[in-house]
């Protein structure tokens, strides 16, 4: 059935839509585009993986990625299940909160980040900021995707502003975004899009590849922490 007035979600997300318009088709069900929103459960898997892998770790940052992981999960997959400005604001929390903690990551090995309390202190600040800059630039139709593209610059940035002995994991993690990247842009131009079909869709493909990448991300991080 398809999406239309009495159906969940159809008047939040008629009021208040996303900027973007993915190329799933979206049906008439508590769940409004079904392969965007189950591939999120990627990022609940990996990070999964990554909170086992620093629970024997006294190192802060590190126990922070897997949770980062799932609330991205968690947010995508909201968003994706009901297709409106809030929770795409919510969306957009879960990945500042992964990227930041990756630049807080390299910062702190670079020793140009707080340390003690105020460490996660400055992070939550940003966090915050970055969110309630994302509510200001959707009332204004600012393309705010444009964010999160300015913090993978900074991730790399960061990265390569300091010394590292393997940068492999990161090789891999940085690959695999920029696959991720171009599918997504295929979904949203129309360029890779079969609206019917809820077995493929690039942008949900996009998610179950940056997962991947996320927990890549977490290994070159544990790996770096190390020397």
């Amino acid at each position: 059935m398809i999406f239309q007035p009495g159906c969940p979600w159809y008047d939040l997300h008629s009021q208040f839509p996303p900027n973007v318009d993915w190329c799933e088709e979206k049906v008439c069900s508590l769940i409004v585009t079904p392969y965007n929103a189950w591939t999120n459960l990627a990022y609940l898997f990996f990070g999964l993986l990554m909170w086992n892998r620093s629970k024997n770790t006294s190192n802060d940052i590190l126990k922070f990625f897997g949770k980062a992981s799932i609330i991205v999960g968690i947010s995508s997959f909201l968003y994706h299940m009901s297709l409106n400005a809030f929770t795409q604001v919510f969306d957009f929390f879960g990945m500042y909160l992964f990227t930041m903690i990756v630049i807080m990551s390299n910062q702190t090995r670079a020793k140009k980040w707080p340390n003690g309390k105020n460490a996660f202190k400055r992070f939550w600040y940003l966090v915050g900021g970055l969110t309630f800059s994302t509510v200001i630039a959707l009332s204004f139709h600012f393309p705010i995707q444009l964010f999160i593209g300015v913090l993978i610059l900074l991730i790399i940035w960061t990265e390569f502003n300091q010394k590292t002995n393997n940068r492999k994991f990161f090789w891999i993690s940085l690959v695999m975004m920029f696959v991720g990247a171009i599918l997504s842009a295929m979904d949203v131009s129309r360029l890779l899009c079969w609206p019917e079909n809820h077995f493929f869709q690039a942008h949900g493909t996009w998610h179950l590849i940056t997962a991947w990448a996320l927990y890549f991300a977490y290994r070159h991080a544990e790996e770096a922490a190390r020397t």
